[in-house]
């Protein structure tokens, strides 16, 4: 699952508005955290910024910096952590403050207090005459195994033991190292080790970019649905002759039914209204549908049925339809040519404390698809009053980041995903 991706409201310090409450902002050019509790700059919570510390590094401990006053400068003191522990370390500081010319000192345990330094002290070495002595206190310097430690002067100087310098060719060159067990002595020469640790250069980009891949697109072909006239006809050919007829009678059938008519009688070819109607014109009987047609019982149409009309009115209880597709916002079969300056969709009507029309629809004048609850109509316009809700199980978007979904639901769990919740700037 992609998380979402929230971004906080942002923009220059200068402009930083009065946040609502529990609103969060950052000043890009200062780098600042905010959060307003009132909706007035004066109420806006500082709550941190890069500048009051710096980030441990791969080797290096990090620290927290004392900023100077913002119109002397930039320059801080940094209070600083070491570059390696080999564990956690507190330090507790006095609860009050000292008297003046005092000092910190630990308890060993990390409990800090002022204390007052002693103002004796004594200076010695383990060999030589000078020794400085202050009050009772002695600081003493020792060397170790083939160093002397002399104090000269209030000077402590450290030199090669005397025995050591006596033994002919032991004088160490710079950098040499002496090993010896206080008889016999060896001089090592000068080394350095020197070891470098290569470190990736800052900035390097690792990140990949995700590109969102595999649209699926739903085509809408056009389908013309054509219909062919019904032209219903009666041709009667040939000629009567002139000479005395076999038969004095003319049958007339519909198929089923048949009538006898005396020659030099009267053939009447009747219609039935709204349903058919019968013109005679020069000994031609034509036979045709009326302008309103009603048929009282079934009517199928083998062939394609075209309708040319202003409105198409079906009273029916249930309507099924093998179409797939339907194809609205033609004119007369063909795609348009020109922008009608008409919404494209279907109506629902109901009825709320009074008769109203919901309706999902292309909103022409905006050139998206809405939903509205309460809409009214006018001229093929349609103008929602009131915009409906969806009830959906998840939501997918097809957009300039691809297709990808952004609401999802597992268990009782809803998640939102593949999105960014922006704060805009300000």
């Amino acid at each position: 699952m992609a998380s979402p991706v929230i971004q906080f409201k942002r923009g220059a310090f200068a402009n930083l508005p009065g946040l609502q409450a529990g609103e969060p902002a950052l000043t890009t050019d200062t780098f600042e955290l905010y959060v307003g509790i009132n909706s007035t700059t004066g109420g806006n919570k500082f709550f941190g910024s890069h500048r009051y510390w710096t980030r441990e590094g791969a080797t290096t401990g990090s620290s927290v910096n004392l900023v100077e006053g913002s119109s002397n400068g930039s320059n801080y003191v940094a209070l600083k952590s070491p570059d390696s522990l080999a564990a956690n370390v507190t330090y507790t500081l006095p609860g009050s403050d000292g008297t003046n010319g005092q000092v910190l000192v630990t308890n060993g345990s990390g409990t800090l207090s002022f204390t007052t330094l002693s103002s004796s002290l004594s200076l010695a070495g383990d060999s030589g005459t000078d020794t400085l002595t202050v009050g009772t206190d002695t600081l003493t310097f020792t060397g170790g195994t083939g160093i002397e430690a002399t104090v000269t002067n209030n000077q402590v100087s450290y030199g090669l033991d005397a025995q050591l310098v006596d033994i002919a060719g032991l004088t160490p060159s710079d950098g040499g190292i002496i090993i010896g067990d206080g008889t016999n002595f060896v001089v090592e020469s000068g080394a350095t080790a020197r070891a470098s640790l290569g470190v990736d250069a800052a900035g390097t980009d690792n990140s990949t970019d995700v590109t969102l891949a595999g649209q699926n697109y739903l085509s809408l072909s056009n389908q013309q649905i054509t219909a062919a006239q019904i032209n219903l006809a009666s041709h009667v050919t040939g000629s009567l002759p002139n000479a005395n007829l076999a038969n004095s009678t003319i049958t007339v059938s519909d198929g089923s039914n048949s009538t006898a008519t005396a020659l030099g009688g009267t053939i009447t070819f009747s219609a039935t209204a709204n349903e058919t109607t019968v013109v005679e014109s020069s000994g031609t009987v034509t036979i045709g549908l009326p302008n309103d047609v009603t048929i009282s019982n079934d009517l199928t149409v083998t062939g394609n049925l075209i309708v040319n009309g202003s409105t198409t009115q079906v009273n029916t209880t249930t309507t099924t339809v093998d179409d797939t597709l339907f194809d609205l916002g033609t004119v007369s079969g063909s795609a348009p040519s020109s922008d009608l300056n008409k919404d494209i969709g279907i109506l629902f009507n109901y009825y709320s404390g009074s008769a109203k029309k919901a309706a999902v629809y292309w909103d022409d004048s905006v050139s998206r698809i809405a939903v509205g609850a309460d809409v009214s109509e006018s001229s093929s316009v349609l103008t929602a009053t009131t915009y409906a809700a969806l009830e959906i199980g998840g939501l997918w978007v097809n957009d300039c980041a691809g297709q990808s979904q952004v609401i999802s639901c597992s268990g009782s769990t809803r998640s939102l995903q593949n999105i960014v919740v922006d704060g805009g700037t300000f």
